[in-house]
């Protein structure tokens, strides 16, 4: 009877410490480089969110040839939120706001742990921009400065939405110190 030898198959245990430490290692790296990353897209798409609803605002309210109203309530806290107002009739985050095109608003919820503040005049914590029907261009109902940022922010990643009186809207990076401070 002939016998055959077969291969041993399988790790080594030093194969397999030595894997667990390159994978170690990896993830040692790769974990706050991910963390940063999420934080940074957070605070882009909140930033998108405000942009775009800006932006909406300010096209439909030439469209019906009515003032439209942006509401940010709770400014400079962290369960921030804001709201379109057609009528006036929107007073708080908790309030059932008119909507535009199936928009009504967003809370500080949908956005982790995202800052919102902004240099614009408040009343109290509240900030209100009509976007006028004639040219698109606007005004802080509360007075104040002409120009102004409503920014965002989540550990050292900042951007800034910014509305100029003539009605021109961006969005930008911050770099340096924050125009909301």
């Amino acid at each position: 009877m002939e016998m055959r030898i077969r291969p041993e198959s399988g790790f080594t245990l030093i194969e397999l410490i030595l894997a667990l430490t390159l994978v170690a290692i990896l993830v040692a790296v790769a974990l706050p480089s991910y963390r940063s990353l999420r934080q940074e897209q957070m605070v882009r798409a909140a930033t998108q969110a405000i942009y775009t609803d800006v932006m909406l605002l300010k096209s439909e309210a030439v469209k019906h040839g009515a003032p439209l109203t942006l509401k940010l309530f709770n400014v400079g806290q962290s369960n921030w939120c804001y709201r379109i107002a057609i009528d006036g009739a929107c007073n708080s985050c908790a309030d059932q706001c008119s909507s535009i095109e199936g928009r009504k608003g967003v809370n500080a919820d949908e956005f982790g742990s995202v800052m919102l503040d902004s240099n614009f005049t408040k009343s109290g914590t509240t900030i209100a921009l009509e976007f006028s029907n004639r040219r698109g261009d606007f005004r802080s109902l509360y007075g104040g400065v002409s120009n102004g940022s409503i920014c965002l922010k989540i550990g050292e990643h900042e951007y800034a939405v910014v509305v100029s009186k003539i009605g021109r809207i961006r969005s930008d990076v911050v770099t340096g110190t924050s125009p909301c401070a």
